[in-house]
């Protein structure tokens, strides 16, 4: 009874043993301002006694590809590898978090071995607070803004600000310090109806993903 019930409590340590061993399970990256990709590498070994050999490993999300390095899938005991992944930052901001899925061969479809994270740090060159603005069906039209604060090396112009339902939302742009903090003011023209509107901020930046800002501003009938 005794010796089955050591088999039977060593049995999840074992188990839990043969995956493949990652230098690091969480990576934290820095995306640079004018950057479209970013780059990251994933180190392992396989500290088992047994062969093993990687059957997929996926993002699960279209902005982030995974793949390991040589196309290399089956590790002996005590041989390493890399896997390695390929961020597009596209119109992220801010701090970016993504799981990488690691299955082994004979993993269930539902538990992969591994579970890696990555963090991109995005600079949030230009802010829009808040991104959306909110009205009710039936309020007064009061108008209302969306700070825009400059956080670059130098300083940035907006152009031009648009409203992309000119018959539901007025726009109008206001400065507080050129170059560095702006005001967009949005007024509701009608509240009788829902509307959206995108709010289109052009700015003179150099770099050329940052140029245009979109907020939004938005009508809607209240919950009952």
């Amino acid at each position: 009874m005794k010796r089955f019930l050591l088999i039977w409590l060593m049995f999840p340590v074992l188990c839990a043993a043969e995956v493949l061993d990652f230098e690091h399970d969480t990576l934290d990256v820095k995306a640079g301002v004018d950057a479209k990709i970013v780059e990251s590498e994933y180190k392992f070994t396989n500290n088992t006694g047994k062969v093993l050999t990687i059957r997929q490993a996926d993002a699960g999300c279209s902005c982030l590809a995974a793949e390991v390095a040589g196309g290399k899938m089956e590790y002996a005991p005590g041989e390493s590898g890399v896997l390695r992944t390929t961020f597009e930052v596209g119109a992220f901001q801010g701090v970016v978090d993504k799981p990488i899925y690691i299955w082994l061969k004979g993993d269930p479809e539902e538990e992969p071995s591994t579970t890696l994270h990555l963090r991109v740090h995005v600079p949030v060159v230009i802010s829009l607070e808040p991104k959306t603005l909110k009205w009710q069906v039936g309020d007064k039209g009061e108008a209302k803004r969306m700070d825009v604060k400059i956080a670059y090396e130098k300083p940035v112009k907006v152009k031009s600000v648009t409203s992309s339902q000119e018959k539901s939302f007025k726009v109008e742009l206001i400065t507080l310090e050129d170059g560095k903090h702006y005001q967009v003011e949005v007024t509701p023209l009608n509240t009788s109806a829902p509307a959206l509107s995108i709010i289109r901020i052009e700015t003179d930046i150099e770099v050329e993903k940052q140029k245009v800002q979109q907020g939004f501003a938005t009508m809607t009938r209240a919950l009952k």
